[in-house]
C-alpha cells in the first residue's frame, strides 16, 4: 500500500517544480517587453512562495495574517501578469505599458518628497545626485505619460486601464476574483471580523493556492517561449488554471 503524501510534502513538490520551471525559463533569453516584464513577474511570485515556506517551516507563532497579506499580494501580481500574456496580439503593448511607468512612478515619487516637510523627504530632495538624475526622469516621463493620461488630462494611478477587476475579466478569472478579493482584503486592512476570527482556512490551502497562482503565470510564460514542459509540470500548471473555490 503506498504512504500517505504529507502536505509538507505537496507543498515542497509545488516548490521544487515552480522553482524548476523558471530555471528553465530563464535559460531561455527572449528579447523584447514581454519577457522583461514576466521575468520581473514570475520572479517575484517564486521568491514569495519560497519566503511562505520558509514561515511555515520556522514560525513559532500564527503567521496565518502574514500569510494572507502575502497572498493577496500576489493575486494583485498574477492577475497582473496574466492581463499581459492573454492576448497575444497585445502581449509587446501591455508589457510596455509596465514597463514604462515606472517613469510615472518616478516622477510622482519626486512630486511625494518635495511637497513633504518631513526630515527624510527634504533629505532626499536636496540630494546633491538630483541634479545629475532628474532631468533623463522627466524627459522619460514625458515621453510616456500620454499613455496614461485620461479624457481629466490626470496622469492614472495605475499602469492599466480601469480596475483590478477589469483585469480578472479579461483573463476569464472574474468569479474567483470577486471572492478571494473580498476574502483577502479584510486581512490587509484588518478588519475587527478578520482580526477576531483570524485565517477561516488551513495555512497549507493558503501556500497551495499561491503555488496555483504562480503555476498559471509559468504556464502561460512557458508558451510565449516554447518551453517543453514535462508531465508533472503540464499537470500542476492544469490544475492551477481552475478557479480555486471550485
Amino acid at each position: 500500500m503506498a504512504s500517505e503524501v504529507s502536505d509538507d510534502q505537496i507543498l515542497e513538490c509545488q516548490r521544487a517544480v515552480a522553482n524548476g520551471i523558471l530555471t528553465k525559463l530563464n535559460t531561455i533569453p527572449k528579447p523584447g517587453p514581454v519577457a522583461a516584464a514576466i521575468d520581473m513577474i514570475a520572479g517575484r511570485l517564486v521568491a514569495s512562495g519560497n519566503s511562505l515556506l520558509v514561515l511555515r517551516r520556522n514560525s513559532r507563532h500564527d503567521y496565518g495574517f502574514d500569510a494572507l497579506s502575502i497572498l493577496r499580494t500576489m493575486y494583485d501580481v498574477t492577475l497582473q501578469g496574466l492581463y499581459i500574456l492573454a492576448d497575444q496580439a497585445k502581449q509587446e503593448e501591455r508589457a510596455r505599458l509596465y514597463l514604462d511607468f515606472m517613469w510615472v512612478e518616478r516622477k510622482q515619487r519626486i512630486e511625494l518628497m518635495d511637497s513633504s516637510k518631513t526630515w527624510l523627504a527634504k533629505r532626499l530632495s536636496g540630494s546633491p545626485m538630483r541634479a545629475n538624475a532628474e532631468p533623463a526622469i522627466e524627459e522619460r516621463f514625458e515621453s510616456v505619460k500620454a499613455k496614461y493620461t485620461g479624457k481629466n488630462n490626470k496622469v492614472r494611478g495605475d499602469w492599466f486601464p480601469g480596475r483590478l477587476r477589469d483585469l480578472a475579466r479579461a483573463t476569464g478569472l472574474e468569479a474567483e476574483y470577486l471572492l478571494m478579493q473580498k476574502f483577502l482584503s479584510g486581512f490587509v486592512h484588518s478588519t475587527p471580523l478578520t482580526i477576531m476570527m483570524g485565517p477561516v482556512v488551513p495555512d497549507f490551502l493558503l501556500i497551495d493556492w499561491h503555488w496555483r497562482f504562480v503555476f498559471r503565470i509559468l504556464g502561460s510564460y512557458a508558451e510565449v517561449k516554447a518551453v517543453t514542459l514535462d508531465e508533472k509540470e503540464n499537470g500542476l500548471i492544469t490544475l492551477s488554471r481552475q478557479n480555486v473555490f471550485d
